[in-house]
């Protein structure tokens, strides 16, 4: 299987780029946080799904937005060419697989064509990085043998779950010490229902005369078993005598061997121990005299004086050398900011403008103080606040005389808008004409009793559609004068007139009312613009009154702000006079004048307390010259000094370092000489305390006695192993005195005796059989029947129960067997390749690596050496976890042939393992796809024909297919 492109639509930095791939040797090349890591785990995600939220792994969505996901093109040699397709939906994503055949699918087809791997398998064989090479040290044969068996290539991965499925339905049917697992709690019935059933024939027993014959035939049988038991001891012992006597025989004739032996004591390992010190009494007299001879030479050469008042001298000449260094570097840095002073202040005074001596006297000796610069700013902030109030109280100003024009302008508009004489005299007439009408309402409301009715109707509804109009035309004079009316109208007509000309005046109402009636509303248009005309010119008149009061206001206002801001800039002139300044100056520039004045003041007293410490520094340079001088008994200089006094220290040092060292030689020598003294007198009283235990005098009499013993360990050694037979037996077996003929005579009458005793046994289990039965008859307590019938039914559910546990205990333990068997005959196998490859990798320097007796790794060096992963290089060991990975990737390319993902994991390899690792990738190459992620360009010279994929330019090459 090999991956042939990558489609991302969009998928944490990267969005619509294609990635083309080789079949071989594929190489990303990126600086940091170019998107390497971001496509690797693009890779990985579309083939296994993306992330749960909440995990510790990042799901890489788009931080622009933008679809999320991507395709995956690959070949594979059982499914052909695949498009492997995953966007965001559910928790790990949406997928969808294409095949070349138009067939269709979804995760089920993913995982065929995956081989049943998940992340964590694929990982743990096909994908790593350099912090997962640091691991090798810790990895054990287990763990190699859980990967191995987790790869899903013999279903070992199921079968584990399985026994794990078992072990719990174990647990759950049965526990030593518990109560809750169901054989325990049917054990826990068996035993009560059995209690129950004892209590209840021991009831029957008490009542049943047939029970008495029962006990009797069982206390026969039981005398009859005591006699039996005791005829079978006695076979058994004569058995045992006939077993016995050949080693009684035996111990005898080595008893005799070991009492004709003479030396049977000798100390353990003796002779090695002998010859061990020999050995090494002659070589510690050897040192012993090589010592004594170094030791009288030592004290031939320690006779020479040494001046210890001219080293303490110079030492603490050595140990003020920095100090002596400090000063020369403060004269010259005071010398250096001595200059830079002067030329700070000659610049300063150039930018004020004072080029005599006496001003800049003059300047530097004004005062500066708090109080004068507090005057000096309480000054400028004045004369700020009053240039600040003049413009404020100018643009009130020219705001006002803008206002005023404005309202005159208007008011002169209102004038040339007034109403007419002709307007006003209607108006009058109209109001007139309008209270007649409201007679003439008044006078026709009272005409006769039958209207009466109908001029009240009239005159409510004359005030509601009065006060409907009002309100809909935005009137309210209008709805006041209708309810007026209304309310005249209803007022007149109920008055009583006796007037004779009522007709008349009823007739002349009637007309008023319809001439008012139709001249209304044209009327209370015109008099309500008249009102509202006079309303406006009123508010404008008195509008443009007050501007033109507040415009003198902020006249004479101006006045005083210009007299006062005069004499404040007279009063700064006379300040600046002070500092030599003449001529008129921006204020904003006197404040900096004032600080620059204060700069050149702070200086000056720099410049002259620098002047001081740097004669005191030279007044300490010469007399410190002086006295090196008089130490070192030569000229010293400034340029020299330093040099003159180490190497006139280091001198002194290395004669007293030769004195102290001949002085600890010879303590060292006089120590190893107590030592070998000591050391040889011990040997010989070792020498000697062996020739004690051993109860001899000379040596020849040792090595005597060390093969007599030797022969008496042998016997007595044998003897122990008969006395450890018989010890088997019973003692009394041991002393007798019967031949072999008498002990099988007794045995066949002992035979005899048990056949008859066997016999009245029998006869006895007849009778109680037949008793038994009788008392079962009598037995009629369904008490009794019913506890048997329980206690049957636990034991049915027991057996159940129990047959159930020992099924799955057998098929846990068969399984376990698979497992191990399995990984017997696949381990070996990829131990053998990787060893292979790290001899390449490592030019052939070991000659194996392998698992020892711990189940830790360890190598073989070719000098025969042997050293655990802990003891090698981090690039070694990391050379031998690569070689793990490239074995296990091999010993699962027919039934997983997947490409292979680095994460730049070889950054701790030198040029020449470099080499050697990318020779073992391109021979591997052709039948696993590589995938290298690398941030180093060095790398990219060692791929001569692998497919380099610029990261970087990614984004500029986008483009994308569908499917």
């Amino acid at each position: 299987m090999y991956l042939k492109k990558l489609l991302i639509y969009g998928f944490g930095q990267h969005e619509d780029i294609t990635v083309e791939l080789s079949k071989g040797i594929n190489v990303f090349y990126g600086l940091n946080e170019a998107g390497k890591t971001t496509i690797q785990q693009f890779i990985l995600q579309i083939l296994f799904g993306f992330p749960q939220k909440n995990h510790q792994q990042l799901r890489y969505e788009p931080k622009k937005g933008g679809k999320f996901g991507g395709q995956v093109h690959l070949s594979d040699r059982e499914y052909g060419e695949c498009i492997i397709e995953r966007v965001k939906g559910k928790a790990s994503g949406d997928v969808t697989v294409y095949l070349a055949n138009g067939e269709k699918g979804h995760e089920e087809l993913l995982a065929k064509i995956l081989r049943g791997y998940n992340r964590h398998s694929f990982e743990a064989v096909f994908s790593f990085s350099v912090h997962q090479l640091q691991q090798m040290e810790n990895l054990s044969e287990e763990e190699l043998s859980g990967v191995l068996l987790a790869s899903g290539t013999t279903g070992a991965d199921q079968l584990g779950n399985v026994k794990q499925e078992l072990e719990k339905k174990q647990q759950e049917l049965f526990k030593k010490s518990g109560r809750v697992p169901l054989l325990n709690q049917n054990i826990i019935d068996l035993v009560q229902q059995d209690q129950k059933i004892k209590e209840e024939r021991k009831k029957i027993d008490e009542y049943e005369p047939s029970m008495k014959r029962i006990e009797e035939i069982k206390n026969e049988i039981k005398t009859l078993d005591q006699q039996e038991q005791l005829l079978k001891q006695n076979i058994q012992k004569l058995n045992e005598l006939r077993q016995v006597s050949p080693l009684l025989e035996e111990k005898q004739r080595l008893e005799s061997v070991i009492a004709s032996i003479e030396y049977t004591s000798f100390p353990n390992n003796g002779i090695n121990r002998y010859e061990q010190l020999r050995e090494l009494q002659l070589t510690n007299k050897a040192s012993l005299n090589k010592v004594q001879q170094n030791y009288h030479f030592l004290i031939e050469q320690l006779r020479e004086e040494f001046d210890s008042e001219r080293l303490s001298s110079l030492k603490e000449l050595v140990e003020r050398d920095s100090e002596w260094r400090e000063w020369q570097t403060q004269i010259r840095q005071f010398e250096r900011d001595i200059q830079t002073v002067k030329q700070e202040m000659h610049s300063q005074f150039q930018l004020l403008g004072i080029i005599k001596s006496e001003q800049q006297q003059a300047v530097l000796q004004s005062e500066v103080s708090i109080q004068q610069e507090d005057q000096f700013q309480r000054l400028i902030q004045q004369m700020d606040e009053q240039q600040e109030q003049l413009r404020f109280q100018e643009r009130i100003s020219k705001r006002l005389e803008e206002e005023i024009h404005t309202l005159s302008h208007k008011l002169d508009e209102l004038y040339e808008s007034m109403p007419t004489e002709e307007d006003k005299e209607r108006l009058k007439k109209w109001q007139k004409e309008k209270e007649e009408a409201a007679e003439a309402k008044v006078l026709l409301q009272h005409h006769g009793s039958k209207s009466e009715r109908l001029v009240n109707v009239l005159s409510i509804f004359l005030a509601v559609i009065s006060i409907i109009l009002g309100i809909a035309q935005g009137k309210m004079i209008l709805s006041i004068v209708g309810v007026v009316v209304a309310i005249a109208i209803y007022i007149l007509f109920n008055r009583k007139s006796n007037a004779s000309n009522q007709d008349k005046q009823l007739e002349q109402s009637i007309r008023k009312l319809d001439r008012v009636r139709k001249m209304a509303q044209e009327m209370e248009q015109l008099e309500q613009s008249i009102r509202l005309y006079h309303d406006r010119v009123v508010l404008v008149e008195q509008q443009l009154e007050d501007k033109e009061i507040e415009q003198k206001q902020v006249l004479k206002t101006l006045n005083k702000l210009t007299i006062f801001t005069e004499q404040s800039k007279e009063q700064l002139k006379l300040f600046l006079a002070k500092f030599q300044i003449r001529g008129d100056i921006q204020p904003k520039l006197v404040n900096e004048l004032f600080r620059n004045v204060r700069q050149l003041q702070l200086s000056n007293n720099r410049l002259m307390m620098m002047i001081d410490q740097k004669e005191q520094l030279m007044r300490l340079t010469e007399q410190r010259l002086q006295q090196a001088s008089i130490i070192c008994n030569a000229t010293c200089t400034v340029e020299n000094l330093s040099s003159v006094v180490h190497s006139n220290y280091q001198q002194m040092l290395e004669l007293q370092q030769s004195i102290e060292n001949s002085l600890e030689k010879k303590k060292e020598l006089q120590q190893q000489l107590e030592e070998l003294i000591l050391l040889n007198d011990t040997y010989e009283e070792e020498i000697f305390k062996l020739l004690q235990d051993a109860n001899v005098k000379t040596i020849d009499e040792y090595y005597k006695a060390a093969e007599q013993y030797n022969e008496f360990e042998k016997t007595y050694f044998s003897l122990k192993q008969i006395e450890a037979q018989l010890q088997m037996f019973d003692k009394t077996v041991q002393t007798t005195e019967l031949s072999i003929e008498d002990i099988n005579y007794r045995i066949n009458q002992y035979n005899e005796h048990e056949k008859q005793f066997q016999l009245q046994k029998n006869l006895l289990l007849k009778e109680q059989a037949t008793l038994h039965a009788q008392a079962e008859h009598l037995l009629e307590d369904r008490q009794y029947g019913n506890h048997l019938q329980q206690f049957e039914q636990h034991k049915a559910a027991f057996n159940t129960n129990a047959r159930e546990w020992v099924v799955s205990k057998l098929i846990s333990t068969a399984i376990q067997e698979t497992l191990h068997q399995l990984k017997e005959e696949k381990l070996p196998a990829v131990l053998q390749h990787a060893e292979q490859y790290f001899n390449v990798l490592t030019n052939n320097r070991y000659e194996s690596l392998y698992l020892n007796t711990e189940g830790k790794f360890e190598v073989l060096s070719v000098e025969g050496i042997r050293y655990s992963v802990a003891e090698l290089s981090q690039a070694t060991k990391e050379q031998a976890y690569i070689a793990l990975r490239f074995a296990l990737a091999g010993s699962l390319k027919q039934s997983a042939p997947f490409p292979i993902i680095m994460d730049d994991p070889f950054v701790h390899f030198d040029r020449l393992r470099i080499i050697y690792m990318v020779q073992l990738i391109q021979r591997i190459s052709s039948e696993h796809q590589i995938l290298y992620f690398t941030c180093h360009d060095g790398m990219l010279e060692q791929w001569e024909k692998a497919n380099i994929i610029q990261v970087a330019n990614l984004n500029n090459e986008r483009g994308l297919t569908s499917v």
